[in-house]
């Protein structure tokens, strides 16, 4: 099965969508279920101009029945309105409804999902706990996850997530950069294909320290932890590290490394959008089930304006295919 998610419905997940889907043959294949509202829905697609999309609504996952498409509608009074016009609650609470669903379907032993981006101030108006989508994955299934984006060229995984600047040193612990190089490591062969992957791992600081100069959290938690995780895969994987952040995402867009992992949120995406803005998808990495995200957010900015580039969309949706496609069950 195929979850696809709505996210915030003040952006461009529904334009998106509503094309990629007219186009493509995975409704042939396996039921896809679209979770999100679906006065949004109609009201978006034809203020869009676009055709309807023919579907079944339905309440629970025990009515899919085969290839097609579904509709759950967890929409509310509160957001039957133009999304531009909605309140920050009201976009955030079906953006959190539609995830919250996810529990219906966690059982399902061969799950892709596609999560549409939230708004994740209006997301946290309503009552979401989660720094994002990635950690809320992670807390549904209750596996450990690493947040990777993924372009044509250049890889980068994130060892801290969604965290403020001032905390991340702290964060850095020895146990967190094992846990997340073998997680990426695991990402990448399961995910991806990759089977011997060679991983650069960045520094924290300017330099890698420069041997302390600039702080000693690469002598102290990086370099160790590298040690652990060389002792740990054999020659099943290469680990350089840890390497000066601001040449390690130029050697892993020209082929050096299979992947980069960052320690902190924009080390690892600023390198990674400027070169892939269009066409990387956002992986959680580690879990039972396939997520992935477009590597972009709700782009209200373009909402309704026929002019956002479905590439990243269609690429999650590709490599969702692709792991229905080949896997037997969750952990193949």
């Amino acid at each position: 099965m195929l979850v696809i998610t709505l996210g915030d419905p003040f952006g461009v997940t529904i334009e998106l969508l509503a094309g990629l889907l007219l186009r493509s043959e995975h409704t042939k294949r396996w039921p896809v279920v679209l979770v999100g509202s679906a006065w949004q829905w109609r009201d978006q697609t034809q203020r869009l101009g676009l055709p309807a999309l023919s579907c079944q609504l339905i309440s629970s996952a025990d009515e899919v029945s085969g290839p097609g498409l579904y509709f759950v509608d967890v929409g509310s009074a509160a957001d039957a309105g133009p999304a531009e016009s909605l309140s920050s609650a009201a976009r955030g609470g079906v953006s959190v409804r539609a995830l919250n669903w996810l529990r219906e379907v966690s059982h399902v032993p061969r799950l892709a999902v596609v999560t549409g981006p939230i708004d994740k101030h209006a997301a946290a108006t309503a009552g979401f706990r989660y720094p994002g989508q990635t950690e809320f994955c992670a807390d549904l299934w209750e596996h450990p996850a690493i947040m990777i984006l993924a372009g044509p060229r250049l890889r980068v995984g994130l060892v801290t997530n969604h965290l403020a600047l001032r905390d991340v040193s702290a964060a850095i612990t020895k146990d967190l950069v094992v846990a997340k190089t073998l997680l990426l490591i695991q990402s990448l062969r399961q995910i991806l294909g990759i089977k011997r992957p060679h991983i650069g791992v960045c520094g924290l600081n300017p330099h890698a320290g420069d041997q302390g100069l600039f702080g000693d959290e690469e002598v102290r938690v990086i370099a160790p932890a590298l040690a652990e995780v060389r002792r740990t895969v054999g020659d099943s994987a290469v680990i350089s590290g840890p390497l000066p952040a601001d040449t390690a995402f130029y050697r892993g867009y020209n082929g050096d490394f299979t992947a980069v992992l960052a320690m902190y949120h924009d080390q690892g995406l600023g390198p990674l959008k400027t070169v892939h803005f269009d066409n990387a998808v956002n992986i959680s990495g580690g879990l039972p089930h396939f997520r992935a995200s477009p590597d972009h957010g709700p782009a209200a900015d373009l909402y309704l304006q026929h002019r956002a580039s479905s590439a990243s969309m269609d690429q999650a949706l590709t490599l969702a295919a692709a792991y229905l496609e080949q896997c037997g069950s969750p952990n193949t």
